[in-house]
């Protein structure tokens, strides 16, 4: 089964950034339009497709810290 990884970090001036794997293995960085860790994560999974079951649309598994 296959994994993916997405990274929550820390950004300037407060805000948060996304680390995700891509369908290349190679490692996208966004910033992220939240003001709280939780809504950073919550933004990613909307973003990524992520479902309640750590899934997205193709059936990879994530893993978002």
């Amino acid at each position: 089964m296959a994994m993916k990884f997405a990274k929550i970090l820390d950004g300037n001036l407060g805000g948060f950034g996304l680390e995700y794997d891509n369908t290349l293995g190679k490692k996208n960085t966004m910033r992220l339009d939240a003001l709280t860790y939780e809504a950073a994560i919550s933004e990613a999974r909307s973003f990524l497709g992520i479902d309640a079951n750590d899934h997205d649309p193709e059936g990879v598994v994530w893993h978002v810290e």
